[in-house]
């Protein structure tokens, strides 16, 4: 048989007992959040590195890629990154072929430019500079007019706490669009691309009467720098016949 005892505490005690209650919870709180930044800062200490240690500067191409193709019309991107722990990159130089082709900067004439601080990271392009004591028309520009054939890109910058950094190279080609034609009197043709011999890969010629369905001739054979195709169209297409040069990539080994 179950006995029910009830036990009726006096009001002094219950009001005793009931503040110790809320100390032991007030208590038993202040532990478990010392406990749980205590095992934070045992996690961060694993993961940080030794006071003093940085990672390595960094000074890379994000534009151009590495084996980019480019026509002799486009203007080719320079962007990079540029990062380091204990210092900061405001501006550079890039060389194409050891040659300079332009400055780099953090900053650009329409920019809203706050300095930042060391460590922190900084995207350097070749700015637009003002003319004639006009603002330009754009932030940014990239490289233009670049003759027809392969380029390896570097580039150098300079910290503010003079930290040196060169970025990894990156291969582009670029090569000349404009096929050049040629009618003979005899009725013979001869097509040139000038530089097709100075770019990686090669050319295809194709020929259509409607310009809508070609057909591919062959390969253009080059020369020391252009590359030349001769054709001999039959009679029936000597009055209108239209050619056009395909650009053809080298093949991966």
């Amino acid at each position: 048989m179950d006995i029910l005892i009830h036990m009726k505490l006096p009001r002094d005690q219950t009001s005793r007992l009931l503040r110790l209650f809320q100390r032991l919870f007030v208590l038993n709180l202040i532990a478990m959040l010392a406990s749980y930044l205590l095992t934070m800062c045992v996690t961060l200490s694993l993961h940080a590195g030794p006071a003093g240690d940085g990672q390595l500067p960094v000074l890379e191409f994000i534009q151009p890629t590495n084996n980019a193709l480019f026509s002799t019309l486009d203007e080719i991107p320079i962007v990079l990154r540029a990062v380091a722990s204990n210092d900061v990159f405001l501006t550079g130089e890039v060389f194409a072929n050891n040659g300079k082709i332009g400055d780099v900067s953090y900053c650009c004439a329409l920019c809203p430019c706050y300095r930042p601080q060391p460590g922190q990271e900084t995207t350097l392009q070749i700015p637009v500079p003002w003319e004639n004591g006009k603002p330009p028309p754009r932030s940014w520009r990239g490289w233009t007019n670049v003759p027809a054939r392969s380029y390896r890109l570097t580039a150098r910058a300079t910290g503010e706490n003079g930290t040196i950094v060169e970025a990894a190279p990156v291969t582009i080609t670029v090569f000349d669009r404009t096929l050049y034609i040629f009618v003979r009197s005899d009725g013979s043709v001869v097509l040139v691309i000038l530089q097709g011999s100075m770019t990686l890969g090669g050319y295809d010629l194709e020929a259509s009467q409607d310009l809508l369905t070609w057909t591919r001739l062959g390969p253009f054979e080059p020369g020391d720098v252009a590359a030349f195709y001769f054709d001999v169209p039959p009679e029936t297409a000597r009055e209108k016949r239209f050619y056009r040069s395909v650009y053809l990539p080298p093949r991966n080994p």
